[in-house]
This record gives structure tokens, C-alpha cells and sequence, in this order.
């Protein structure tokens, strides 16, 4: 693929042309598709919250749209249902930065409320759930009680880790440059047009059936409990993450890389004999849950 920007934006003269999304294009739903056994139905979803937290922060809008995607062949095919609300956070307030960010303000929110039962048959309906950052968004799912069965039964699948966007020559996995590399700005960050324009980047190359191979491969969850300080370091240049709240040093391998990360953790984090990391199996539905 080329790097940068693919080969329809990216002119002769080395000019790029970027056009404003306002939208998918009619013929998408307006496209005759016979529903045969190799189709399904998955679901695009995307959130805005009053912070980060997913056990004290609040959704305060909410985005879902149904796809029709070839199950053997792995593309979206037709949009379908969607359903878009804003939700008035009960325990928190909507600040000034959360506001700049997307748009939404107090007053926008004022009397509005999620019907939790539309959004719990939607993806009750889908095969699978697809988010941009689907490790941010499904802990905020699963903590709406009226949502949290059904959604924790789901398999999610992340537009943002389980694409190599790096290898394909994208500089950049947010989805407004991935947007811009694609060819079409839009205002972002208000969750229809978020999980819309997704949705349009993935129609442009293999990306769904990326996702969903990377989404079959067996992970371990790399917990280096009591790793010592001074390896710090040497975990974050390796590809760990600090959990703040377990206090360790923590990462997603797949499990054809579980032998070499054990003697990576032996031979250079833990004192020989010492060893103190935890490693458990993820399964393809707990894939992006709050652990």
C-alpha cells in the first residue's frame, strides 16, 4: 500500500485532495442486498463520556449503527439500523475541556436519556461490536447495568489495535488522521459522525477482515507483578503498560510469543529463580474488558 496516502487522493502534480464527510453516501442504503447465509449482522459503536473512568465517569452520548458484512469475505456490505441519544450524567458534571473536546454541553444533555433497551437489542442482534478504541469504550458499556450481560457476552473487535496501521505506512492509528490519509476530513468527536466515518475508512481497503483474523488469535494477559523498580524502564520501552490501580507493569502477547516474553522477563526483569509475573489466557469475548 502507499505509504502516506492511498493512490486515489494523492495526485499527480503531489497535491492531495481531501473532501468533507457529511455522511455515507446514499447508495449505501439504498443498495439491493440479498441476504444469503454468508451475511451477518455486526454493530459500529462509539461513546462520549464525562472523563476516562470507567467506574465513575458517565456516558453522555452514544452512537450504534447495524451493518450487514459478508462473514466469509469479511467487508461491510449496507448500513442498516442506527440509533444515536445523549444521556444527562447523573453523578458527574460535563466540563469545560470534556465540552471542547465534543461539542456537547450541559444544556445539550439537559432532560436527555439513553433507552438502554434499543442499545441492549442491538447488540444482542450483532455477531460482533466494532469500536475505534474498543478498550475505552466496552468498560463503559459493560458498567450500564441494563447493557452489561448481553455486551459481556459479545465478541468486541477494535479498529485502532487490531489493524497494523504502522506496517501499512500510516503514521498515525487516531481516526482523524486515518480520516485525512483516507482522503476526507470531518468535525469529530460526536458519536454518530464518529462511528460513520470509521465506517467509511474501513469500506476503502481489507481492514474488517484484518480485525476480525487478529481477532481469532489467542492472547495472554502479561501481569509483572513485583517487577522491580529499576526494570521500569526497560518494560515501558518493551511494550508495557502501568495499571495504576494493580500497581504492575502489564501487557496483551499473543501466545506464539509467550516462550520468548517468558525468557525476556527471566533473563532480564526478575532475579533468577524470582520470577513473580502472572499470565493468563484472555478469551475472544473477554477481549477489551476492564480486568
Amino acid at each position: 500500500m502507499k505509504k502516506f496516502f492511498i493512490d486515489k487522493i494523492y495526485n499527480e502534480d503531489q497535491s492531495v485532495t481531501i473532501s468533507e464527510f457529511t455522511g455515507l453516501a446514499a447508495e449505501l442504503f439504498n443498495s439491493e442486498v440479498e441476504i444469503t447465509a454468508d451475511m451477518g449482522i455486526c454493530s459500529i459503536l462509539d461513546t462520549e463520556t464525562t472523563g476516562l473512568d470507567h467506574n465513575s465517569d458517565e456516558i453522555i452520548e452514544i452512537a450504534i449503527r447495524k451493518w450487514v458484512y459478508h462473514k466469509r469475505d469479511h467487508y461491510l456490505v449496507k448500513p442498516v439500523e442506527e440509533y444515536s441519544e445523549l444521556n444527562e450524567p447523573v453523578n458527574n458534571e460535563i466540563s469545560d475541556l470534556i465540552t471542547e473536546l465534543t461539542g456537547i454541553t450541559k444544556e445539550d444533555v439537559k432532560g436527555k436519556k439513553i433507552d438502554w433497551e434499543i442499545v441492549s437489542k442491538f447488540i444482542g442482534e450483532s455477531d460482533f461490536v466494532l469500536a475505534h478504541n474498543a478498550g475505552f469504550d466496552r468498560p463503559m458499556i459493560e458498567a450500564v447495568p441494563q447493557v452489561s450481560e448481553i455486551s459481556a457476552s459479545k465478541i468486541w473487535t477494535c479498529s485502532f489495535k487490531q489493524v497494523d496501521w504502522a506496517r501499512m505506512g500510516f503514521l498515525s492509528s487516531k481516526q482523524e488522521l486515518l480520516s485525512i490519509f483516507h482522503g476526507f476530513h470531518y468535525s469529530g468527536h460526536r458519536a454518530l459522525t464518529d462511528i460513520d466515518a470509521l465506517a467509511n475508512i474501513l469500506l476503502q481497503g481489507d481492514y474488517l477482515k484484518e480485525i476480525l483474523s487478529n481477532a481469532k488469535i489467542k492472547q495472554v494477559k502479561v501481569d509483572c507483578v513485583k517487577a522491580p523498580f529499576e526494570s521500569k524502564d526497560l518494560l515501558k520501552s518493551s511494550g508495557f503498560s502501568w495499571d495504576a490501580s494493580s500497581k504492575f507493569w502489564t501487557r496483551l502477547v499473543s501466545e506464539s510469543e509467550l516462550d520468548e516474553m517468558k525468557s525476556f522477563l527471566t533473563d532480564e526483569i526478575y532475579p533468577a529463580g524470582r520470577m513473580k509475573a502472572v499470565f493468563t489466557r484472555i478469551d475472544i469475548r473477554d477481549r477489551f474488558k476492564a480486568f
